[in-house]
């Protein structure tokens, strides 16, 4: 509070959390109600704020929080949209939960932009998990609105002593000798930035085809062009998982 104030006293108006994610754990949520009721005490009412925020962590009390003290943009990262995916790439949120407090958030009056950040091709990735993440960001645009979620793109860099780097070497992505430190060689680059085969040329295709029709608007046009090819799962379908875990179809050949 003491550094919001100073700089509130020098002219600033806009403040970015810059934590990895605001709300990390829930044992924090009541530092969260802190902070926040404190700037609504203070009377600096003319300032906004924003985050990269762990949605599974808010409370009906942070959304109303969050809206009064002037939050006017989030970032989320879900990884996927498929609750089976979210579980495989050990990420420990459920998206149902994420989804509710999305609409908490509505409902306090929240009414600007969120970032949802993708990352496709994960361990098990298959049309039936595309067709799920595509359903959930349909959902979070039911909640905010079409033009207030904007899907940000990514592919998972692969980092050492990870689940993803054993997975990838128990899988022959990569070699078990392999020098993470070598980016310099083009097959080393290229298996660290993780979009795998038998799906790597399909999301390849789709991206280039989205930067080429509408650069400006790369991630919906990911989006659409994805529910073009492979359509929509029902949304339970995405946020529900199986308790135990199954062997994964191998992928459909998509057409490209």
């Amino acid at each position: 509070m003491k550094e919001i104030r100073q700089l509130y006293d020098r002219g600033i108006r806009n403040f970015w959390f810059t934590d990895a994610q605001f709300i990390p754990a829930r044992r924090f949520i009541d530092d969260a109600v802190e902070l926040l009721q404190k700037i609504v005490d203070s009377g600096m009412e003319d300032i906004h704020w924003a985050a990269y925020i762990r949605a599974d962590n808010l409370t009906p009390e942070l959304c109303d929080l969050m809206v009064k003290t002037g939050m006017n943009y989030f970032e989320i990262g879900i990884t996927s949209g498929s609750q089976e995916l979210v579980r495989k790439m050990r990420m420990g949120y459920n998206l149902r939960t994420v989804l509710q407090n999305c609409r908490d958030l509505k409902a306090a009056g929240f009414n600007d932009l969120v970032s949802v950040n993708y990352s496709f091709n994960v361990i098990d990735e298959r049309t039936e998990t595309i067709r799920q993440t595509l359903a959930y960001h349909r959902a979070l645009e039911a909640v905010f609105g079409r033009d207030k979620v904007e899907p940000a793109i990514f592919f998972i860099g692969l980092q050492p002593h990870t689940h993803l780097e054993t997975y990838a070497i128990e899988n022959n992505i990569l070699k078990k000798d392999y020098n993470p430190l070598a980016i310099h060689l083009p097959w080393v680059a290229n298996k660290l930035l993780w979009n795998p085969e038998p799906l790597g040329s399909f999301f390849g295709d789709v991206c280039l085809k989205a930067f080429r029709q509408n650069p400006n608007d790369f991630g919906r046009e990911v989006m659409d062009i994805l529910e073009e090819r492979v359509g929509l799962a029902p949304l339970e379908e995405a946020l529900t998982a199986p308790v135990k875990a199954q062997q994964p179809k191998q992928p459909e050949l998509l057409t490209l």
